[in-house]
Protein backbone atom coordinates (compact mmCIF):
# COMPACT_ATOMS: atom_id res chain seq x y z
CA UNK A 1 0.00 0.00 0.00
CA UNK A 2 2.95 2.29 0.62
CA UNK A 3 4.09 1.82 -2.98
CA UNK A 4 0.66 2.67 -4.35
CA UNK A 5 0.48 5.80 -2.18
CA UNK A 6 3.91 6.97 -3.32
CA UNK A 7 3.01 6.21 -6.94
CA UNK A 8 -0.21 8.22 -6.64
CA UNK A 9 1.52 11.21 -5.05
CA UNK A 10 4.32 11.27 -7.64
CA UNK A 11 1.85 10.94 -10.47
CA UNK A 12 -0.22 13.79 -9.02
CA UNK A 13 2.85 16.04 -9.09
CA UNK A 14 3.80 15.02 -12.65
CA UNK A 15 0.38 14.81 -14.35
CA UNK A 16 -2.41 16.24 -12.16
CA UNK A 17 -5.12 16.06 -14.86
CA UNK A 18 -5.71 12.31 -14.46
CA UNK A 19 -4.34 11.80 -10.96
CA UNK A 20 -7.68 10.83 -9.41
CA UNK A 21 -8.14 7.93 -11.80
CA UNK A 22 -4.55 6.80 -11.27
CA UNK A 23 -4.97 7.00 -7.50
CA UNK A 24 -8.08 4.83 -7.58
CA UNK A 25 -6.39 2.37 -9.92
CA UNK A 26 -3.33 2.17 -7.69
CA UNK A 27 -5.39 1.63 -4.52
CA UNK A 28 -7.49 -1.03 -6.22
CA UNK A 29 -4.38 -2.82 -7.39
CA UNK A 30 -2.86 -2.63 -3.91
CA UNK A 31 -5.98 -4.03 -2.27
CA UNK A 32 -6.18 -6.85 -4.84
CA UNK A 33 -2.55 -7.82 -4.23
CA UNK A 34 -2.98 -7.80 -0.45
CA UNK A 35 -6.18 -9.85 -0.67
CA UNK A 36 -4.44 -12.41 -2.90
CA UNK A 37 -1.56 -12.67 -0.45
CA UNK A 38 -3.96 -13.11 2.47
CA UNK A 39 -5.88 -15.89 0.71
CA UNK A 40 -2.65 -17.62 -0.28
CA UNK A 41 -1.28 -17.50 3.27
CA UNK A 42 -4.59 -18.77 4.67
CA UNK A 43 -4.58 -21.67 2.21
CA UNK A 44 -0.98 -22.53 3.13
CA UNK A 45 -1.77 -22.43 6.85
CA UNK A 46 -4.75 -24.75 6.43
CA UNK A 47 -3.05 -27.00 3.89
CA UNK A 48 -1.56 -29.32 6.52
CA UNK A 49 -4.98 -29.69 8.14
CA UNK A 50 -6.98 -30.18 4.95
CA UNK A 51 -5.01 -31.60 2.03
CA UNK A 52 -7.80 -31.10 -0.51
CA UNK A 53 -8.27 -27.40 0.33
CA UNK A 54 -6.76 -26.11 -2.95
CA UNK A 55 -9.28 -28.21 -4.89
CA UNK A 56 -12.30 -26.61 -3.20
CA UNK A 57 -12.44 -23.46 -5.39
CA UNK A 58 -11.95 -25.56 -8.52
CA UNK A 59 -14.79 -27.88 -7.54
CA UNK A 60 -17.02 -24.94 -6.56
CA UNK A 61 -16.50 -23.14 -9.88
CA UNK A 62 -16.97 -26.37 -11.84
CA UNK A 63 -20.27 -27.14 -10.11
CA UNK A 64 -21.48 -23.57 -10.69
CA UNK A 65 -20.53 -23.71 -14.37
CA UNK A 66 -22.26 -27.07 -14.84
CA UNK A 67 -25.40 -25.79 -13.10
CA UNK A 68 -25.47 -22.72 -15.36
CA UNK A 69 -25.00 -24.84 -18.47
CA UNK A 70 -27.67 -27.30 -17.32
CA UNK A 71 -30.23 -24.56 -16.71
CA UNK A 72 -29.47 -22.43 -19.80
CA UNK A 73 -29.17 -25.13 -22.48
CA UNK A 74 -32.87 -26.09 -22.69
CA UNK A 75 -33.87 -22.45 -23.05
CA UNK A 76 -31.32 -21.85 -25.77
CA UNK A 77 -32.40 -24.96 -27.68
CA UNK A 78 -36.17 -24.29 -27.43
CA UNK A 79 -35.97 -20.55 -27.94
CA UNK A 80 -38.41 -18.01 -26.53
CA UNK A 81 -41.90 -19.10 -25.49
CA UNK A 82 -44.97 -18.19 -27.50
CA UNK A 83 -46.64 -16.64 -24.46
CA UNK A 84 -44.88 -14.40 -21.99
CA UNK A 85 -44.42 -15.62 -18.46
CA UNK A 86 -46.38 -13.48 -15.98
CA UNK A 87 -45.97 -13.69 -12.24
CA UNK A 88 -49.31 -13.75 -10.45
CA UNK A 89 -48.47 -13.25 -6.80
CA UNK A 90 -50.90 -12.43 -4.06
CA UNK A 91 -49.96 -9.06 -2.61
CA UNK A 92 -50.51 -8.13 0.99
CA UNK A 93 -52.30 -4.89 1.76
CA UNK A 94 -49.67 -3.66 4.22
Amino acid sequence: MLCTTVYSCVHYLVAPQDAHFRALLAWGLGIAVIATIQVSVAALVDLHLELLLPLYPLAYWTINALAAIRSQTPGLVRGPRKKRVVWDLARSST
